[in-house]
């Protein structure tokens, strides 16, 4: 695959300091500057003063949380954390360190669990979650705590193990979500899980970790990164909506045993790229990740960054096609139009596998 060749102009226009959240990401990230630059520390110094990062900060209660409830999608103090440390939002503001102690406050020790959900966590005696005991909840928690530097703490370790314990190697992370679906597992969560993991500074990585992660990246490739939805899920869709609970959990494995699972059919919503991101991922986000774990070239990342290059505007810049505009505390670029967050993040995965040249100017 040749390199993909961008002008300079087109970076310097991304690093345009209207939006200083994505600034020292560019500056650093695809202009190689060094995080001590003069121009990175301004830009890092101003994240909170202006744009998505502001209006977000500005809902905070002032006591930890945002919205109307913890989990409120995409309004809930959950939520929030979650996205501004994807945004970069810097640590040391007095509502982000007063989030991370309402994280820690109010997880659930996963002994506490009872019923059929307590089940799938025989063995795992140091779990925390929020919520629900989901793979999806415990990683974004965990997420924004490691970021955040409480990456030791054992709030984090705990929704860590808790991704560990609902692990399938093959499928994804057990949940009771599935129970309506005719997947035996959540595919879904696999990017959010792998986030969480390669947040963990690379000193702080146990080998356990490492392991955990490549398990993560082999279970992506095998479904050619976006291809896990079963191939009669419509039928099952069709028929689940008129079944009971009851009878949509005995009649899975059955679907399962004959075959209608595979062969698995491609996310068509992992296609429409957005930032940040709700309880789907894309394929621009998963490429990004095997980028960020270091993953081997071959002809599956080829294939994602084809698609990725297919879906760039003849100006260079890739569209928000999907996204939470409307539904968080602010937007982020529009809907619908070129956007420099989701063309810095194509440049990114590219320069992420040694295929971004940039032109001299």
């Amino acid at each position: 695959m040749n390199p993909l060749r961008v002008e300079a102009e087109l970076l310097n226009r991304l690093a345009d300091p209207a939006d200083p959240a994505l600034r020292p990401k560019v500056l650093t990230d695809l202009m190689d500057r060094g995080e001590d630059d003069p121009g990175v520390v301004a830009a890092r110094d101003s994240v909170a003063d202006r744009g998505w990062v502001k209006a977000t900060l500005d809902a905070h209660h002032g006591d930890g949380t945002w919205g109307p409830s913890f989990s409120h999608g995409y309004r809930g103090t959950s939520w929030v954390l979650y996205h501004l440390s994807e945004l970069g939002a810097p640590a040391d503001v007095d509502g982000i360190q007063k989030g991370m102690e309402v994280l820690k406050a109010v997880a659930k020790s996963i002994e506490a669990l009872r019923g059929r959900r307590a089940l799938l966590f025989q063995g795992c005696t140091d779990g925390f979650y929020w919520t629900f005991p989901t793979a999806c909840f415990s990683s974004r928690a965990a997420t924004a705590l490691i970021r955040y530097g409480h990456s030791s703490h054992p709030v984090t370790q705990g929704a860590l193990s808790v991704c560990r314990t609902l692990f399938d190697p093959e499928e994804g992370f057990d949940c009771f979500v599935m129970d309506d679906s005719l997947l035996p597992s959540c595919f879904m969560s696999v990017p959010s899980v792998l986030k969480a993991f390669l947040a963990i500074p690379h000193e702080d990585r146990s080998d356990r970790d490492r392991e955990f992660i490549e398990q993560m990246v082999r279970l992506v490739k095998k479904r050619h990164l976006y291809r896990y939805v079963a191939k009669d899920s419509r039928e099952w869709q069709a028929w689940g909506n008129k079944a009971t609970a009851q009878q949509r959990r005995e009649e899975s494995p059955i679907w399962l045993a004959a075959g209608r699972a595979d062969p698995r059919r491609e996310k068509v919503g992992w296609l429409r790229f957005g930032f940040p991101h709700h309880y789907n991922s894309d394929l621009l986000e998963v490429v990004l990740l095997l980028g960020e774990a270091g993953t081997a070239f071959d002809e599956v990342i080829e294939e994602g960054l084809g698609i990725i290059l297919s879906k760039r505007g003849k100006d260079g810049m890739w569209k928000m096609a999907g996204g939470l505009n409307g539904k968080m505390h602010a937007d982020l670029d529009e809907k619908g139009a070129p956007s420099p967050w989701i063309t810095y993040r194509a440049l990114l995965a590219f320069k992420r596998f040694g295929l971004l040249e940039v032109l001299p100017e």
